[in-house]
């Protein structure tokens, strides 16, 4: 059944409901303003339209609903009834809920950014005591996963929270976040992004943007974003602004409970809203030198998390981009090196009808957080060749540095990190490739300018004219990954051993391993 104004729906005791009225669309569906037939009272009702992936993920939205509908309290909207569509099977899924009459929080808060009307500390702690209060109902029996100004609701002059349990209906209808829950981008805790156990926790987060929207007028994150990815890296790799940059004024108390609320990592949270509205009891009031002197301390104590929050934002940030690098790197690899290999492998064991086939040892499901690469091509029977690659990273490699020291004349050196290079381009990872016989060649991964770069095949040879005693290689021979930035390094030099840097393709790559390979 398609419905329109003037439709009627029926609650569990079949008492009839009359559409009035549109007052809202998302992605749940339409919310229509109502009226009970036999009393006239007005109610809202959505319709949630879910679409589920599976059996099982329609049961579980079926099990939240009924655990939303025992929720209760004064500042939770109060749900009447929910048609999940068994009852009545000629009408489609609905809520019938409490009807808020003064629209919603998101509505108060452009007003007040308009205008830059700052609540007072005393208005502060009364909207959060009330947010608090109404989480504390509904964590008790659920997790709500799309806390945003729009979920909380104005009945009268009482904030309410609404469409706790409906979360999964948005995730299933728009298959926009497929994590176990929904959520919206702007609100959505860190561990909500790493597809994470829904907790209160994730709750607390999303509550504490609102509860910095309110104090400081602003969101807490700066750029705004303007995509779903611009908004996970915030959550997960940004520091919060400093509120009192927005409102000078706010109560120390206030910015310590949204700051713990905020933090990144999940167990320095609050534990519970039980914390929370403890926190919130006493507003502060300065009125002596010594509120004075403890509103100091509160305020320095604020500016070190702060700060600490900000170090360990930039860490997970440096972390994420390692990895990141490390991914690019490892595909490169796949795409270029182990592709060939494999395919080498295939032709050659396609054409021999020997029981020692050839093979290629490789496991890339175990390598993506590590820093070097690895695999083995076993061609012939007692034969192999190794190839090892290491992703180049600042951190390991160091290097010494000159230093003039001015009092003694004497030149003394002092250690920096650094990435080598070939020709002034940073090398992204270089490699060996050798034989059973310790014959082989270097692999480097040059950054060219392109998300890839470019690999390079080095060849090298002896420098006959200015060999020592011992120091002659056979030849061809690889520099092993120790040695290698220091060689790269001296090609512009006159040196014991020269190389020859050859831009790869596949041809000439392949006819090397296959020369190393039954050697």
């Amino acid at each position: 059944m398609i419905l329109n104004i003037g439709s009627k729906l029926m609650d569990g005791d079949k008492r009839k409901y009359i559409l009035d009225d549109i007052i809202g669309q998302g992605g749940f569906g339409y919310v229509y303003k109502a009226h009970r037939e036999d009393d006239g009272n007005i109610f809202a009702i959505k319709t949630t339209l879910p679409s589920f992936f599976d059996k099982s993920s329609e049961i579980a939205f079926k099990n939240e609903i009924q655990a939303a509908l025992k929720v209760s309290g004064d500042n939770v909207i109060r749900y009447e009834f929910a048609h999940t569509g068994e009852k009545y099977p000629e009408l489609p899924p609905y809520i019938i809920m409490e009807y808020a009459d003064n629209g919603t929080l998101r509505d108060i808060l452009n007003q007040r950014k308009r205008t830059n009307s700052f609540y007072s500390t005393e208005e502060l702690f009364g909207i959060f005591r009330q947010l608090a209060n109404g989480m504390s109902d509904i964590n008790s029996l659920l997790v709500h996963r799309d806390i945003k100004p729009e979920n909380i609701l104005l009945c009268g002059s009482v904030l309410k929270i609404t469409d706790f349990g409906l979360s999964k209906v948005a995730v299933e209808k728009t298959r926009t976040i497929t994590f176990k829950g929904g959520g919206t981008p702007l609100y959505m805790s860190p561990e909500a992004w790493d597809y994470s156990k829904n907790t209160i926790q994730m709750d607390i987060y999303s509550m504490g943007i609102i509860f910095y929207e309110l104090a400081a007028l602003e969101y807490p994150y700066s750029p705004m974003p303007r995509t779903q990815e611009d908004a996970k890296n915030l959550h997960l790799y940004s520091p919060i602004q400093n509120i009192t940059n927005f409102n000078s004024r706010l109560d120390p108390k206030i910015t310590s409970i949204i700051n713990r609320m905020l933090e990144k990592v999940s167990k320095k949270r609050f534990k519970s809203w039980t914390e929370i509205i403890q926190s919130l009891e006493q507003p502060s009031s300065l009125v002596s030198s010594l509120d004075n002197i403890v509103a100091m301390a509160v305020a320095t104590k604020n500016s070190l998390d702060l700060q600490r929050q900000k170090q360990e934002s930039e860490l997970r940030k440096q972390a994420k981009e390692k990895e990141d690098f490390r991914k690019l790197v490892h595909s490169q690899f796949d795409n270029t090196i182990i592709s060939i290999l494999k395919n080498y492998i295939d032709k050659m064991n396609e054409g021999y009808a020997g029981v020692h086939k050839a093979q290629l040892e490789y496991n890339n499901d175990i390598i993506p957080r590590q820093n070097h690469i690895s695999c083995k091509l076993i061609a012939l029977e007692g034969k192999y060749v190794d190839i090892k690659i290491e992703i180049v990273f600042k951190e390991n490699h160091v290097r010494k540095v000159p230093i003039d020291n001015f009092w003694s004349g004497e030149r003394q050196y002092r250690e920096e990190e650094y990435i080598p290079q070939y020709r002034g381009k940073n090398i992204m990872a270089f490699g060996e490739i050798s034989n059973s016989k310790g014959l082989g060649y270097n692999l480097l991964l040059v950054d060219s300018g392109e998300i890839y770069g470019d690999w390079l095949i080095m060849k090298n040879k002896n420098n006959l004219s200015y060999m020592t005693q011992n120091k002659e290689r056979r030849e061809p021979f690889a520099f092993d990954l120790e040695e290698l930035p220091d060689e790269i390094n001296k090609v512009q030099v006159t040196h014991l051993y020269t190389s020859d840097f050859e831009e790869y393709n596949d041809e000439e790559f392949i006819s090397l391993i296959n020369m190393l390979a039954i050697m």
